[in-house]
C-alpha cells in the first residue's frame, strides 16, 4: 500500500470517527400505569392538532406521528409509529398523546417510547379489587412470580421485560446510542383500599425501575426523572392518604415531579380523565420534560437550587435549648448562615416541662427571627402526632403556630414531627397551609464524627440533593456532642464549599424546591433574544421565594433582563448568566449580546 492510499484511509477513518462522535443519544421515554395512562377518552375528542395526523377522518382511529415510535405492551422489542390507541381497543387516548406530539414539535427527530399499561391494577398485592396483576416491587413476592406474559402476576416484571426487549432488539442498535430520559406514570386509583401503604409501595416501584435500568445498561439511572400526576379529588377512588404519599415522594425525591390534578375534570364515571384534563396533564408533562431536558433551544432553565448551586443544606435544631441562642445562632451568623429552630411552646412557657435543660426565651427567639433565623413549630407539647385524636392534633399544631406568631411576629409555615413520628394521615394534615414539613433528616449529634460528616457532604454534592440536619444539644441535652468542636468544624467546612452548597433555612429551601418543580415556562424567541412566561399554580401568599434563572451559553458579553417594569440584576459567569425572578411576576424579556 502506497503512502497516498494510507493517508486517504486514515483520513476516512478520522472522518467516520468525527461523524460518529457528533451523533447524539436518541431520546427514549418509559411510560406505565393503569387506565388513565392507557386511555379512556374517545379519539373523536382528540385535540385538533392531533386529528390532523389521522388517516381516518371519521373515527380518528388510524394515523401516525412522524417521529414518535412506540412499543406498547409488547415483549418482542418491536416499535411502530405512534398513534393514540388503548391497550385493547383502538380509538382511545390519554395525556401522553399530547406529550409525545409536543415533543415531536421540538425534537424534530425520531424518539422512542416503551409503554406498559393495564387498567384497574394496583401496586399493592394481594388486592381483591384489582385484576390479579400487580405493580408491586416487594422482593419476596417478585422471587415467587414472573411477568404476566409468562403466566405470572407481576406487571412490574412485564414492564421491565418490555424495556429489556426494546433495548436488546432495537435501542442498543441505534447509531449514536440512546438515553432513557424520564419515567412517566399515572396510577393509584386501584390502591384506594391500601392507601396507608401507597408511599412505601410507589417509592419501591420507582427505586426498582431505576435500579433495573442501571443494572441492565451499565449507566447510572439512579436519578432518572419520575414524572407523575395526582388523582383528582372528584375521583370516586380518591384518598387523601394517597395524595399525601405522592406529595411526600415529590418532596423527598429531588428527581420526582408531581403534577397537581386535584381540581381537574373527569368523565361521568368519576374515574377517568375527560378530554380537557387529559390534554392538561399532557401539556404539563411536556412542560416538565422541557424543564428537565432543556428542550426550548434558548439555553434557559430554572436552577434546581438558588444561585445554581449543586446542592442545598438546611441546619435545623430541635427543642429550643438555650444554647441555640447563646452558641449556635451567633456562630452561624459569623459564617453568614441562618438556621431553623423547632420549638415546643409549652416547654418554653412552663419550666416544669424542661426536664432540667435550659431553654430559649421568647424574647431571644424574637431577636433571632429579626436576624433571619426561622423559628418554627415542633408541636405545642412534643406529643406523638400519630397517636392523637383529630381534635388533639389540631391543638398540638395550630395552638403552637399561634403562640410562635404572637411572640416572634412571624407565622410558622413549616413543621417538624416530634420524635420524627408520622404517617400519611398526619402528613396530610400538617402539610395544609404550610410550605413543608420535615419528613427526611440526618442526625448531627452525639454519634457524629468528622469522618462521617465529611462523607455526608461528599454524598450530598454527588447526589445534588437537599440535606436537612437534625441537631438537639451541642454541649448538653439529648444527643449532645462529646466534642462540640466536631460541630463547629462542620459548619466551617460547609462554609468552604459555599460556592457549591446553598445554605438556607428549611422554609427557604422547601419553598424554592417546590416552586422550582412546579413552575413551567413558555419560552419564545424575540428579535433581541427571547421571552419567558413563568406559570406557577402554588399559593403566592405562601410561596414567596425568588427563583434563579440560568442562561447556559458561553461567550455571553451582556444580558439585559426585565420582568414587567422591573430591571433584574444579571450575573455573568464563564459559561452562563444568572438572574433571580418572581415566578408569579409575569413575562420576562431577555436580551442577549454574545461576543
Amino acid at each position: 500500500m502506497n503512502k497516498k492510499n494510507s493517508l486517504f484511509i486514515i483520513f476516512c477513518l478520522f472522518f467516520v470517527f468525527l461523524v460518529s462522535a457528533q451523533k447524539k443519544n436518541t431520546h427514549v421515554f418509559i411510560t406505565a400505569g393503569q387506565s388513565n395512562t392507557d386511555g379512556r377518552v374517545s379519539n373523536k375528542l382528540l385535540p385538533e392538532y392531533i386529528k390532523k395526523l389521522a388517516i381516518d377522518t371519521v373515527y380518528f382511529k388510524d394515523g401516525a406521528y412522524k417521529y414518535c415510535k412506540i412499543s406498547q405492551n409488547r415483549n418482542d422489542g418491536h416499535f411502530i409509529p405512534y398513534f393514540p390507541k388503548g391497550r385493547i381497543s383502538e380509538g382511545f387516548w390519554t395525556y401522553d398523546a399530547v406529550t409525545y406530539y409536543l415533543l415531536e414539535q421540538v425534537l424534530q427527530e425520531n424518539f422512542y417510547v416503551v409503554k406498559y399499561v393495564v387498567g384497574g391494577t394496583s401496586i399493592q398485592y394481594p388486592n381483591d379489587t384489582a385484576k390479579g396483576r400487580y405493580w408491586s416491587a416487594n422482593t419476596e413476592w417478585l422471587e415467587k412470580t414472573v411477568s404476566f406474559e409468562k403466566k405470572g402476576k407481576s406487571l412490574l416484571l412485564s414492564f421491565t421485560d418490555a424495556i429489556d426487549a426494546a433495548i436488546d432488539s432495537t435501542l442498543s442498535k441505534l447509531e449514536g446510542g440512546y438515553q432513557i430520559d424520564a419515567f412517566l406514570w399515572h396510577q393509584g386509583e386501584s390502591d384506594d383500599r391500601y392507601a396507608g401503604k401507597y408511599y412505601d409501595n410507589l417509592k419501591a416501584v420507582i427505586a426498582y425501575v431505576r435500579n433495573h435500568l442501571t443494572e441492565k445498561t451499565g449507566k447510572d439511572y439512579s436519578k432518572l426523572p419520575f414524572v407523575f400526576g395526582s388523582i383528582p379529588e372528584s375521583n370516586r377512588h380518591y384518598k387523601p392518604e394517597i395524595d399525601a404519599a405522592m406529595k411526600r415522594i415529590a418532596n423527598e425525591d429531588p428527581n420526582a415531579y408531581l403534577i397537581d390534578m386535584s381540581a381537574q375534570e373527569l368523565q361521568k364515571d368519576r374515574t377517568h380523565f375527560n378530554e380537557k384534563s387529559a390534554e392538561y396533564l399532557g401539556k404539563k408533562v411536556y412542560k416538565t420534560l422541557d424543564k428537565i431536558l432543556i428542550l426550548n433551544g434558548s439555553g434557559f432553565r430554572v436552577a434546581r437550587y438558588k444561585d445554581d448551586k449543586a446542592c442545598a443544606i438546611s441546619f435545623t435544631f430541635d427543642d429550643g435549648l438555650a444554647e441555640h441562642y447563646s452558641l449556635v445562632a451567633p456562630a452561624m451568623e459569623k459564617l453568614g448562615f441562618r438556621g431553623t429552630f423547632w420549638v415546643n411552646g409549652r416547654t418554653i412557657a412552663d419550666t416544669t416541662y424542661q426536664r432540667g435543660f435550659a431553654r430559649m426565651t421568647w424574647s431571644q427567639m424574637k431577636k433571632m427571627a429579626d436576624k433571619g433565623h426561622e423559628i418554627s413549630s415542633h408541636g405545642w407539647a412534643h406529643r406523638n402526632v400519630t397517636k392523637l385524636s383529630p381534635e388533639e392534633l389540631h391543638h398540638e399544631l395550630e395552638h403552637n403556630d399561634t403562640v410562635i406568631f404572637q411572640n416572634t411576629g412571624v407565622f410558622p409555615r413549616t413543621f417538624c414531627y416530634p420524635g420524627n413520628a408520622k404517617n400519611n394521615e398526619t402528613i396530610a394534615f400538617a402539610e395544609k397551609n404550610r410550605i413543608g414539613t420535615r419528613t427526611l433528616q440526618f442526625s448531627v449529634g452525639g454519634k457524629s464524627t468528622r469522618e462521617n460528616l465529611d462523607r455526608r457532604l461528599a454524598d450530598l454534592l454527588g447526589n445534588k440533593g437537599w440535606g436537612v440536619t437534625m441537631t438537639h444539644g451541642i454541649t448538653y441535652g439529648y444527643d449532645h456532642f462529646s466534642d462540640a468542636g466536631i460541630f463547629w468544624e462542620y459548619l466551617k467546612k460547609v462554609k468552604t464549599l459555599e460556592d457549591r452548597i446553598w445554605v438556607g433555612t428549611f422554609r427557604e429551601v422547601a419553598a424554592y424546591v417546590k416552586e422550582q418543580k412546579a413552575v413551567t415556562c413558555d419560552v419564545a424567541k424575540t428579535d433581541k433574544g427571547f421571552s419567558v412566561v413563568p406559570r406557577l399554580a402554588l399559593d403566592k401568599n405562601l410561596f414567596t421565594e425568588p427563583l434563579t434563572a440560568v442562561i447556559g451559553r458561553k461567550g455571553i458579553k451582556k444580558v439585559a433582563v426585565r420582568q414587567g417594569k422591573k430591571k433584574l440584576k444579571v450575573r455573568i459567569l464563564q459559561d452562563k448568566a444568572l438572574f433571580d425572578f418572581d415566578p408569579f411576576g409575569g413575562k420576562i424579556d431577555v436580551e442577549v449580546i454574545n461576543k
